[in-house]
């Protein structure tokens, strides 16, 4: 067999687990929020993998079978995918370094991103204004993703690295805005050190998040949780994050 089809079978190899990851991780990741640096992070991913796949058929030079050489361009973009997805599950540790995974701190709140509001781009327009002069207005914040560097877009699609800074602690949830106002000024007058925002409520959820730490890692916001209720605050505070 000449060594540019054996390569070329060793390359198509290599691209089986790159489509499955992608079918079932990566196109998670990519639709965050997809930009040029972000696929073009993820192309060059997928041509270094089709490259080891290539070479590492181009390495067994004794062997023929079409098969076998598919098989063996299969393996080392395998290994490789594995490692990068494994590298990316954020396992919280709690003090005494177990895992604390408690979902049990999560609450259902859902989102709807601001450019879903509507299919009509002339009153999408309107309402995004009025949303924004309301918050302005009234002070408050929406639950948003960390804006992304150049840097950090590219190596998402090169990595499939999820943005990690997406937790929130809520100290409490009100149906009307002035009572959330009111919590906000009590955590101020305490004095406790801690700041506090007035978060807009999200997608299904009726109601106004009053917040005292957002787009944090799981374990600054775990710690911080934790600080909060030494200080005095109700153990009914809770760590929330986007909805998968």
């Amino acid at each position: 067999m000449k060594t540019g089809k054996k390569i070329m079978i060793g390359g198509l190899g290599a691209l089986t687990p790159v489509i499955m990851n992608l079918l079932v991780v990566d196109l998670d990741v990519l639709l965050v929020k997809l930009t040029f640096l972000s696929f073009l992070g993820y192309f060059i991913r997928v041509i270094v993998l089709f490259y080891l796949g290539g070479i590492t058929a181009f390495l067994h030079k004794k062997e023929n079978s079409a098969v076998k050489i598919f098989e063996l361009g299969i393996v080392a973009p395998a290994l490789i995918t594995a490692m990068i997805n494994a590298g990316n599950i954020e396992v919280p540790k709690v003090a005494d370094g177990t895992a604390h995974v408690s979902f049990s701190l999560v609450s259902p709140v859902y989102a709807q991103p601001v450019e879903d509001l509507t299919t009509e781009e002339p009153e999408e327009e309107s309402t995004e204004k009025s949303m924004e002069e309301s918050r302005e207005i009234n002070k408050t914040k929406i639950f948003s993703l960390p804006k992304e560097s150049s840097v950090q877009q590219f190596w998402r699609g090169l990595t499939g690295s999820n943005p990690k800074k997406v937790w929130f602690i809520i100290v409490g949830s009100h149906q009307k805005l002035k009572d959330a106002k009111e919590q906000v000024k009590q955590i101020v007058d305490e004095e406790k050190g801690f700041t506090a925002e007035i978060f807009d409520p999200y997608g299904e959820n009726p109601y106004y998040a009053v917040v005292i730490g957002a787009n944090l890692t799981y374990k600054e916001a775990y710690h911080l949780r934790q600080k909060a209720i030494t200080a005095g605050f109700s153990k009914d505070i809770y760590l929330w994050t986007f909805p998968k």
